[in-house]
């Protein structure tokens, strides 16, 4: 079977031959049907992320489960699922108190790309082990993860759709109504209108925001944000003064809410300076891992602004993932209209360029 492996960091991904272990007693098999190409994955490839590599990519998939381990009791055999890109224990503080992104046994078991028994599942054709990025690497035709990165799903929901929720949909809708539990009237503004960015302006939409303002530097993703609900967008780019457009539109306050889904610190710095006295910024971009944030020490003391780091968008997979679904079918959440490109497992580098090009709101294996 064929996967797409990240072998060096700043080198083209590699589309290769794959074994895959036995299942253990709490493991599953699932066929990947669809996964979506999220910037995470660059960024594993390009070491902004210092995942250990060989990696299997992908960390936003939907499959139907082929088998199942002797213990599994949260999949069977033939269920059309949503994988997670998130596990948690249950039982941890982080998780009795109802933060499951948080669960320290979850976080380190995705980040060191392992089976939760400490072990690796897959080999290349020459024998050497590959980790799976989040432990499952969807970018692959088969994998073997936990069952706890399973989320049962109707079968009636194709599956392009259903595995954008396993990452995209989940952070964008999640960040919204779980972290910032934006407000009815209240004015947002959303930098960044790619695949999770235009979740969230659907979400502030479905909150009934006051003003949803959509900032990017492509026009193409201005008008996708204002068919998912931007009530105002402005095109960013070299001498736009990001928050002067934005007092410029809230009556000279600034917002009340700001998310930023860019992942350079400068663009939080805007996100701050567009916020009004007592307003809230949520950071979901993925920064490199070197990277620093400055804000002046005098709106500290002096605005009571917030700043809310967003992990996943503070979701619960196991609830949020349903919701998102249940949404979808009742024509509230738009999934299919995200997908703006759908392209073969051996495409994958050209769909990584078209990426960085900037004018993808979500690209989609099929397999």
């Amino acid at each position: 079977m064929k996967a797409a492996v990240s072998y060096e960091y700043n080198q083209p991904i590699e589309v290769v031959d794959i074994q895959i272990g036995d299942v253990g007693p709490w493991d599953i098999r699932v066929q990947v049907k669809a996964t979506g190409l999220c910037h995470s994955d660059v960024a594993v490839q390009t070491g902004a992320l210092p995942f250990p590599l060989p990696m299997i990519l992908g960390h936003e998939g939907a499959g139907v489960v082929l088998e199942v381990g002797s213990e599994v009791t949260q999949a069977h055999v033939g269920d059309h699922v949503v994988l997670s890109a998130l596990i948690h224990c249950g039982v941890c503080d982080n998780c009795v108190k109802g933060r499951p992104n948080l669960c320290l046994w979850g976080l380190s078991t995705i980040f060191s790309g392992k089976n939760p028994d400490g072990t690796l599942r897959a080999r290349d054709a020459e024998g050497r082990e590959i980790h799976q990025f989040a432990s499952i690497g969807t970018l692959a035709e088969e994998l073997i993860c936990s069952e706890k990165h399973a989320v049962p799903i109707d079968k009636e929901v194709p599956f392009a759709a259903a595995c954008l929720t396993g990452c995209g949909v989940l952070t964008g809708m999640s960040a919204v109504l779980n972290r910032a539990r934006v407000e009815a009237g209240k004015s947002v503004v959303v930098i960044g209108c790619g695949g999770v960015g235009l979740n969230v302006i659907q979400t502030a939409a479905m909150a009934n925001a006051g003003r949803v303002l959509a900032i990017d530097l492509h026009e193409d993703k201005l008008a996708m944000a204002r068919e998912f609900g931007a009530t105002h967008t402005v095109q960013s780019g070299p001498g736009v003064d990001i928050p002067a457009q934005v007092r410029a539109l809230t009556g000279g306050m600034g917002a009340d809410y700001v998310f930023e889904v860019v992942g350079v610190p400068e663009v939080v710095r805007q996100g701050w300076d567009s916020l009004c006295v007592d307003g809230t910024l949520v950071a979901i971009g993925v920064h490199p891992s070197t990277a620093e944030i400055t804000l002046p020490a005098a709106d500290i003391s002096s605005t009571e602004k917030t700043l809310m780091a967003c992990l996943y968008g503070t979701s619960r997979p196991t609830k949020d993932i349903p919701l998102a679904i249940a949404l979808y079918q009742q024509g509230r959440l738009k999934l299919d209209e995200l997908i703006t490109h759908r392209f073969a497992l051996e495409d994958i580098n050209e769909a990584v360029e078209k990426m960085h090009a900037g004018h993808d709101a979500r690209g989609v294996v099929v397999f």
